[in-house]
Formats: C-alpha cells, structure tokens, sequence
C-alpha cells in the first residue's frame, strides 16, 4: 500500500483582515485546494478549509517607562530592527506562531516579510507587495523622512531576502528592482465573471466604488458630472468606515444636485452584478503620492468584468491598459475641466464599443489569467526547499 505524500503547509499571514482584501482571499482560495493552509490576520477565519490564528489589531504590550523609552531612543537613532520587533503585531503574530511548522510562507506586505522568514526562513517565504513601500505618502519633515527610510529599510532587509516576489504592476515592479527585489506581477484582477454586454441608452450612467477620501480625486470627479453638457448621472457606491470623509461627500452631492447620488457599499460577491447595471465606471485618481500615480487597482478590473466603459485619468499603469485594450478614454490630466471635456464627448456608440473591449478582454484581465504566478513560485520554493517532516 502506498502512502499518500504529505500536503505541504502553506502560511498566509497579513497583518490586515484577510477575509476582506480580495486579493489575499485569492491566494486562500488558490492554495487551499493542494495545501494545508493556515491563516494568519486579524479578522475572523476567511475560508472553511483552512486553519486560522487570528491576531488582535487592538493588542498593545505594557512596555513600562524602562521600555517606552528604549523605543523612544530607538526612533530617535533609527535601530530599525528593534521598532520593528516591537511593533505590538510584529510581536504578537510571532509570538502566536512561534513553535510552528510551514514548509513555505507567503507574506502580505513588506511588514510581515520579517515575522514569515522568523518563522520559515527566508529562502522559503514569497513576499507579495501590495504597494510600493518607499513611494507611501509620508508627512514632510523630519518624521515622514524618518518612515520614508524605515520602510526603504524594510524593503531591503526583508523583502529583498525572500526567495520570491510579487507586486500588483508591471511599473511598480521596475520601481522595486531599484531596492533589491525583483518581483513578478500579479494584478488586482477580479475572477472572471460571465455577464452581458447591455446596450447603452440615455442618460449615461456612471459609476464608482471604493472610499471616499478626499485624496482619490472624487469631487473633480462629481463637479465635472453635474456641470457636463451630456445627460450623464453618477452613482458612488462607498464604504463607510471613514464617516468624516463621508459626511463631505454626501454634502457635495446634495448641493451639486440630482444627477448625483451616495449609495450603501456593495458586498464583494455582488459588486461585479451590480455594477454591469451602469454603462461607464470611471476613477480619475490624482498622482498625490508615488504609489497614487502607479496605481491599478480592484475598482479598474472590476469595471472590465462588468462589461463597462471605463473613463481614467493618464495614471501610467490603468491609462496603458485602457489604450491598450480600447477599453474607453482616458483624460488629458486629472483636472475637473479635463474630466468635463471626456463626459462632453461622450456618446452611446462609442460607449457600447467600448463595452465591447471590456467584453473582449474579460479572459486576459481576468485573476484566471494571473494566479498561476502566485502557484509557480510557490512550487518553485517547496520544490527547492522540500517537505519538513
């Protein structure tokens, strides 16, 4: 009788809730069916078939006036490693996960490179990174120079250690070769979705859907919609964490009128249904940090599976793909008036063709296409590094 061959166990660790970032939930879903995964994040477990070690995003160690001014001269002289393992979910997650045994890791972010390669060693752990971590915004001064070079830091000790890496675009990637790592790409791309090219009438409906802050551009956005010559509305699907933000842009659309409305988010598993009820989904995001200006994210590829057109403004990375794909337009800057001249010029047909793109391209800017990134260097490390027993 033979004995089946062990699964190799798989950790997935994030310090952000996982059974909410779609991409990570893609990761779960991908691995759990040939791994025995375990989860760890805050947040409860994400997925029936896995393990889950949840962290505590509210737990702060009592570090005692000896300690708080130890870290206090810490920061001060930049000893990175030290603030980084006493950072209270760097502590906690290796703590909660000290004495266990993975055969590779994939960690989410360059903050929990450090903890997976504590745990599993750094030539079995794959890095992916959501972002890229030197261009975060940051104050000016002396404080935001200072995080600028602890994550420039965390980027070089950690991420450029790991066996892998991936990121979420193809410029973003070349960023990071500067620093060490050579990742490959996986996009935000959403799960293929089968759903219908609906013809498009009068008015032009709009959409958009995500947060509402106010650096991601959505009151040039609303003023150019309620001033354009075209019958166009606009419908903001928004979450409503940030109740602040909220607030001031539920207030701008009540005073720039009817053809704009602020609607309830949608759950994750409806967004793509519901947003192929519209005909244009448009996300004109100001280049206000390096990593706004490099931008390519879930919203962009949700608008494709849903067969939309999509209006952007000439951010390098979504601009490429819309040109690329013939997917719709993309403004000449990120201006109010600039967005005003693309919804004046906007007419059916040329709505429908570009649904149509969208329809065209839904396989290649589908996860379906991407994943296999994910499972190839993740192989690639098991079969390098072999099973623990």
């Amino acid at each position: 009788m033979t004995r089946r061959r062990p699964r190799p166990r798989l950790l997935i660790l994030s310090f952000f809730d996982i059974s909410v970032d779609p991409r990570v939930m893609k990761q779960v879903r991908l691995f759990a069916r040939d791994y025995d995964v375990t989860t760890c994040s805050p947040g409860p477990l994400p997925h029936p078939d896995v393990a889950h070690i949840p962290l505590d995003e509210s737990w702060v160690p009592d570090r005692g006036r000896i300690g708080n001014l130890v870290d206090d001269v810490a920061r001060e002289r930049e000893w990175f490693r030290w603030s980084y393992r006493q950072t209270p979910i760097v502590k906690q997650a290796r703590r909660k996960l000290r004495g266990r045994r993975f055969d590779v890791a994939i960690a989410n972010d360059a903050d929990a490179v450090g903890v997976a390669s504590g745990i599993v060693g750094a030539s079995r752990v794959h890095a992916d990174l959501h972002e890229f971590f030197p261009g975060l915004p940051q104050p000016e001064g002396l404080l935001g120079d200072r995080q600028r070079r602890y994550w420039t830091w965390l980027v070089r000790r950690h991420c450029a250690a790991a066996a892998s890496a991936t990121t979420v675009g193809a410029e973003i990637a070349r960023r990071y070769a500067e620093y060490g790592v050579t990742p490959g790409v996986v996009t935000n791309a959403t799960h293929r979705h089968d759903l219908p090219v609906r013809a498009t009438g009068t008015p032009l409906r709009l959409v958009h859907s995500g947060n509402p802050f106010r650096d991601r551009g959505l009151g040039e956005i609303m003023r150019a919609v309620a001033a354009s010559t075209s019958e166009v509305t606009l419908d903001l699907y928004l979450m409503t964490h940030n109740q602040v933000e909220l607030a001031a842009v539920v207030e701008l659309a009540d005073a720039l009128g009817d053809r704009i409305r602020v609607l309830e988010p949608v759950g994750q598993d409806e967004l793509v249904e519901t947003l192929n009820r519209y005909d244009v989904g448009i996300h004109v995001l100001p280049p206000t940090s390096e990593n706004n200006s490099l931008a390519l994210p879930n919203k962009f590829f949700d608008f494709v599976q849903a067969r939309l057109a999509i209006i952007v403004g000439p951010s390098l990375e979504m601009a490429r793909i819309v040109r690329e794909h013939g997917l719709g337009i993309v403004t000449d800057d990120f201006s109010e008036e600039s967005i005003r001249r693309s919804l004046d010029a906007l007419t059916p047909d040329a709505v429908d063709a570009a649904k149509r793109a969208a329809d065209a391209a839904a396989h290649t800017l589908s996860a379906e296409s991407q994943v296999d990134v994910w499972s190839d260097a993740v192989a690639a490390i098991v079969s390098r590094r072999g099973v623990r027993s």
